[in-house]
């Protein structure tokens, strides 16, 4: 794996989600989607433009190597390039979190106390504990909207 980067911008707590479990700056595991998508759409930066610099709340991510495109040449990814990784890495984080949250619902402690504990274990800060718990809901709730239900057949008293 190079050591060359590119930044994207991604939600704090997806951030903090997914340097936990990459490093810092990510590395995606060989063969991933994330790094197919990478090789996809990295390119030679354009002459009008210039490198891309380190700032605040920007996600360093390594190139992955490839023959094909060596990453001290094409190191550069548009803004469209750039959604699709996001994407991605949202699409990751969802799954995560659904596949995770839906196997530890069944140590019967509430959903709230599940999710804060999750959040906890992947390094992601406190104050976003709210809004990873929303993300869930709003995902069982699209389901359960189309007819098919994901959960336990009743409701815990402190499962709110």
């Amino acid at each position: 794996m190079s050591n060359i980067v590119f930044y994207i911008k991604l939600e704090p707590y997806i951030r903090q989600w997914l340097v936990n479990a990459l490093g810092d700056p990510v590395q995606f595991p060989a063969g991933s989607n994330e790094n197919a998508v990478i090789r996809r759409f990295i390119r030679k930066l354009p002459k009008d433009q210039v490198p891309e610099m380190a700032g605040q709340g920007l996600t360093a991510i390594r190139i992955p190597d490839s023959k094909a495109k060596p990453p001290q040449y094409y190191n550069y990814m548009g803004q469209h390039a750039k959604a699709c990784i996001i994407e991605a890495i949202e699409d990751l984080f969802r799954r995560n979190l659904w596949a995770e949250i839906g196997y530890m619902k069944q140590c019967h402690c509430s959903l709230n106390s599940i999710i804060t504990a999750w959040c906890e274990m992947h390094g992601i800060d406190e104050d976003y504990t709210e809004t990873v718990r929303q993300k869930y809901y709003r995902m069982r709730t699209a389901y359960t909207k189309k007819g098919i239900f994901l959960g336990i057949m009743t409701r815990n008293s402190t499962d709110s």
